[in-house]
């Protein structure tokens, strides 16, 4: 087991911030899909991967770019009963579409690649 523990820098005032977590559960009752969501209030070192890039369309445009979250929260992108976290920070969503675990690294963490949810 890797001994390195980032854990008391994720939770530093001087990197991190707030965040907030909207986890969805789907489940199927007599065929029917229901969605119930939580919201979890969060600590995470939020930093810009690509930045805001600007896509042009004939009919609209897009804000792409994506951050990365790094927190002891156990993100998803999604799996059999989830659907993809959404991040909200700074007044933005983000919604989370890649996730690499480091749950074996001292306290253990995540680090999520999100991209904006809105279109713009």
């Amino acid at each position: 087991m890797p001994l390195l523990d980032v854990s008391d820098i994720l939770s530093d005032p001087d990197f991190a911030d707030e965040i907030i977590i909207t986890r969805t559960v789907i489940t199927v009752e007599r065929g029917r899909t229901k969605k119930e969501q939580t919201t979890i209030p969060a600590i995470g070192v939020v930093t810009s991967d690509q930045g805001d890039i600007l896509n042009r369309f004939p009919d609209m445009r897009r804000v792409a770019g994506t951050i990365l979250v790094h927190t002891t929260e156990t993100l998803v992108a999604s799996d059999d009963e989830r659907d993809a976290d959404i991040i909200e920070w700074a007044g933005k969503q983000y919604t989370v579409i890649d996730v690499n675990d480091y749950s074996r690294y001292g306290a253990g963490f995540t680090c999520a690649y999100c991209e904006p949810v809105r279109l713009a």
